[in-house]
């Protein structure tokens, strides 16, 4: 019985740890090429959606689409329906707001890892 205890609770940490992965644009956002900060500045779209831009300090890739957005592993965008929701999603993922700001009409987010 404690083995079963034991292995339910370690596929239950390992669904959970992969839950908590992010990606930029296909690019997983780990310890060994982030660090405890990261800016999100949430960009509308026209049908009123929005992606995130996220600036984890990574060098600009001339391969890599302009506007290194918050994606799924196979580097599709997320969607969200509003910032909140996208602060919600990021939250969910480890990250919290530490510090909001308004530049040139765009609104950011410095968020700090949990």
């Amino acid at each position: 019985m404690k083995k079963l205890i034991v292995l339910v609770l370690f596929l239950m940490a390992g669904v959970s740890g992969f839950a908590q992965q992010l990606y930029v644009e296909g690019v997983a956002l780990v310890s060994t090429n982030t660090s405890a900060y990261l800016e999100a500045t949430p960009l509308r779209r026209t049908d009123g959606t929005y992606h995130f831009q996220i600036d984890y300090g990574q060098k600009a890739d001339p391969k890599t689409k302009p506007g290194e957005c918050l994606t799924d592993d196979k580097a599709r965008r997320y969607e969200f329906r509003s910032s909140v929701d996208g602060l919600n999603f990021l939250y969910e993922h480890g990250w919290e707001v530490v510090l909001e700001s308004t530049v040139a009409d765009m609104r950011r987010f410095l968020l700090k890892r949990r």
